[in-house]
């Protein structure tokens, strides 16, 4: 490796939404809370990102001799800071409630209540869809949903370990992550918004790589899965779209059958645990997760946006399309949404206000760390 690969002409759109996502972020949270200039904190961001990564790739014959163990052994300390940010961070006096949006609705399954209707720390409810119930619970009787985040972190370390691509490019993707302020924003804040995302990314990359030539091999297992993570975020139906559908379309009748049957039998029994308790019609009409989760974007983009991967798949050939036609559909979802809130309520309230979340823009980040990982994968 004699260039910086991050930088190549055909992946630069990928590096340049990565560093305008951040960089909304560090402009939210310098000009928010005031402690220097903010071009400084703009030169400082911009500073360690590219020598960062130029640092690697200039030092990458030294980083490809090192042992293997001591990329696992910078991981684990990564994750133990992570970690320890998290205890020390008291979730009730963040001004964000994705944490607790899933303890209160991990809390209200168990106790057998409607989760929908019930408030979180900052009075809002929840719009956790129950797949996000199995995937916080073990870090809910951990006492904390808030691990959830580091821990998805450790595994992804892991998967990237085993990678076949040099170490440089092992470094190269870990520091995407640990230099990028959205991802930072996620630790800090407890979200599980990108630990949704890149769990369902990395169970398509993994998927693709054993059952490469027949995904449909163990349809009752991927039955499984993509009920799961379907019933996570609207969002992740784009990429298993992409992933899937081209695959199923030319499927024999029986196979199609099969599948359909047992999705809907995985969907029926995973939504049951949040139907035991169902309130009035008008309660469930106000209070359920699918207002929440197309609230942030105008209905024609979402529908396009649910639609448009049913012709793109037939263009997938491997898992890297997949993150490609992702990165690129919701990249035009969630910055053409911000532009139009941006057109509506000025670029300040909208960076700052609550007609669109910047956060939202972090969920194009676990598709660009795929592709990367991916395309080094190739080289």
């Amino acid at each position: 490796m004699n260039e910086l690969s991050f930088f190549k002409y055909k992946h630069k759109v990928f590096f340049i939404v990565y560093l305008f996502i951040n960089s909304l972020f560090v402009l939210k949270y310098s000009t928010k809370y005031y402690f220097m200039p903010v071009a400084l904190v703009f030169i400082l961001y911009f500073g360690l990102t590219f020598g960062g990564f130029f640092l690697i790739y200039k030092k990458y014959r030294f980083i490809n001799n090192l042992k293997n163990y001591n990329f696992l052994i910078l991981s684990f300390m990564i994750f133990c800071v992570f970690c320890i940010i998290n205890f020390y961070i008291d979730g009730t006096t963040l001004n964000t409630d994705r944490w607790s949006a899933m303890h209160v609705t991990i809390e209200s399954i168990l106790n057998g209540k409607y989760p929908y209707a019930e408030l979180d720390h900052l009075g809002q409810t929840s719009s956790n869809l129950p797949g996000l119930f199995f995937i916080g619970l073990p870090f809910y009787l951990m006492g904390n949903v808030g691990l959830l985040q580091p821990f998805i972190f450790l595994i992804l370390m892991l998967f990237v370990f085993y990678l076949k691509i040099e170490k440089s490019n092992k470094i190269a993707l870990l520091f995407f992550l640990v230099s990028s302020p959205a991802y930072l924003f996620e630790i800090i804040g407890k979200s599980d918004l990108m630990s949704n995302i890149f769990l369902v990314l990395l169970f398509i990359s993994l998927w693709s790589s054993n059952f490469k030539n027949n995904i449909f091999k163990k349809s009752i297992l991927l039955a499984f899965f993509t009920a799961l993570f379907v019933l996570t975020r609207g969002i992740v139906v784009i990429p298993l779209t992409l992933f899937l559908f081209s695959k199923f379309y030319i499927l024999n009748l029986k196979s199609k059958t099969k599948f359909i049957f047992w999705l809907l039998v995985f969907l029926l029994l995973i939504a049951s645990i949040v139907l035991i308790d169902l309130p009035s019609y008008d309660t469930i009409k106000e209070h359920n997760p699918f207002n929440h989760q197309t609230a942030f974007a105008p209905k024609p983009l979402i529908i396009a946006s649910l639609l448009i991967p049913f012709l793109f798949s037939f263009k997938v050939k491997e898992s890297v399309d997949v993150f490609r036609f992702s990165f690129y559909i919701i990249s035009v979802l969630l910055i053409v949404t911000f532009i139009l809130n941006w057109m509506e309520e000025g670029f300040y309230n909208n960076l700052h206000g609550n007609l669109f979340d910047i956060t939202y823009l972090g969920m194009i980040i676990p598709f660009i760390f795929f592709y990367y990982s991916e395309k080094f994968k190739m080289e």
